[in-house]
């Protein structure tokens, strides 16, 4: 048999057919020859799921002003975890402030609102103590494990704020009561 495009030795790779070059000059059938179906790798293809936690960076980077400002100290305390950590804490320092108002104003004869601090506070103040902190400190070790997700660092916020108001609306009202 006559090979039309000279010796089969000098065929670019192995598994490569002569009828698949236009031309013999012709080398763009150079990159598509592939090893004959027994010499053919098996390929394994694995697919890592897909882990975004609320920040995309894939968004339009032509948002609105108010959403880019609500986002920035997100973003911010994602990249910071000693800020994120700071805050954390004050949290838990806002949480014994509260306790030490609630509890000095207790004593004024004031009453608790809360019911389950009142069921809590029947049963001792230290045992409201260690109700109230345990609680919170849970929940800002649980905010401290999901800080790559944007729900924690809202929630961490969050709770900074009403922290931030109750104990302020405690002291107006300790104040007030001591006048």
């Amino acid at each position: 048999m006559v090979q039309p495009y000279g010796n089969p030795t000098r065929w670019p790779c192995r598994g490569y057919r002569p009828h698949m070059a236009l031309s013999p000059d012709d080398t763009s059938s150079r990159a598509t020859c592939r090893p004959a179906q027994p010499e053919r790798r098996r390929h394994r293809r694995t697919f890592a799921a897909e882990r975004r936690s609320g920040f995309d960076r894939r968004r339009n980077v032509c948002r609105s002003p108010v959403a880019s400002a609500i986002e920035a100290p997100l973003i911010r305390l994602r990249d910071d975890p000693a800020l994120l950590a700071e805050l954390l804490v004050l949290i838990n320092l806002l949480s014994v402030v509260d306790l030490l108002v609630t509890l000095s104003v207790l004593r004024m004869g004031a009453v608790e609102i809360n019911p389950i601090m009142a069921r809590l506070l029947e049963y001792g103040p230290g045992v409201a103590a260690f109700g109230k902190i345990g609680v919170v400190v849970l929940a800002t070790l649980g905010l401290w494990l999901l800080r790559r997700h944007r729900a924690a660092l809202t929630t961490a916020l969050a709770l900074l704020a009403a922290y931030g108001t109750l104990v302020t609306f405690e002291l107006v009202g300790l104040i007030w009561l001591k006048l």
